[in-house]
Order: structure tokens, then C-alpha cells, then sequence
């Protein structure tokens, strides 16, 4: 009989923490900065560092899965709540590319 893998709603939810976090810092500095270059300038750096994050995340994902810490639908869900977060924090930055003043 196999023990039942826990279900944890962590690993969904931190996808779209760190992009609401990277929302948050890129809205913020467009509000204090409007149209000048300070603004991109922690756009990009936000940028970098969430997709950092959100590399990690889906690292630390997948290995949990593979140690048996997730179950499949847990870690399908979490691995398309990152891709999700991925694709919002790339558009998201995607203006502060566009539109340089």
C-alpha cells in the first residue's frame, strides 16, 4: 500500500507571489520615476531577479516531485502556475522595453 503524498498549495501560490512581487517593485518604480530611465533601469533588474526566482522555484519544484514530496496533479498545477508567472513577468516588463523614453 503506498502512503499518500501531501498536498501543498505552497508551490502553486509562490509562482504568483514572486510575480506580484515583481509587479509591485516595476509599478512602484514608474509611479516614482514616470518616464525616465531610473524607472527601466529597475524594470530590468526586477526582471532579472524574478526570473531568477522563478527559476529556482521550478527547479526546487521538480526536484520535490522527484523525491516524492508532490504528487503529479500538485506539481502539473505548480509547473504551469510558474510558466504563467513567467509569461506575466516577461509582459509586465515588456513596456520598460518598448516604450524607452
Amino acid at each position: 500500500m503506498k502512503a499518500l503524498k501531501q498536498l501543498s498549495w505552497r508551490p502553486i501560490v509562490t509562482a504568483f507571489v514572486i510575480w506580484f512581487a515583481h509587479f509591485m517593485v516595476i509599478w512602484a518604480a514608474s509611479e516614482i520615476w514616470p518616464h525616465q530611465w531610473t524607472a527601466n533601469a529597475v524594470a530590468w533588474g526586477a526582471t532579472a531577479v524574478a526570473l531568477l526566482a522563478v527559476g529556482v522555484h521550478w527547479v526546487r519544484v521538480k526536484a520535490r516531485h522527484a523525491a516524492g514530496g508532490l504528487s503529479d496533479w500538485n506539481c502539473h498545477f505548480a509547473l504551469g502556475a510558474v510558466a504563467i508567472a513567467t509569461v506575466a513577468v516577461v509582459f509586465s516588463a515588456l513596456p520598460s522595453f518598448v516604450f524607452l523614453p
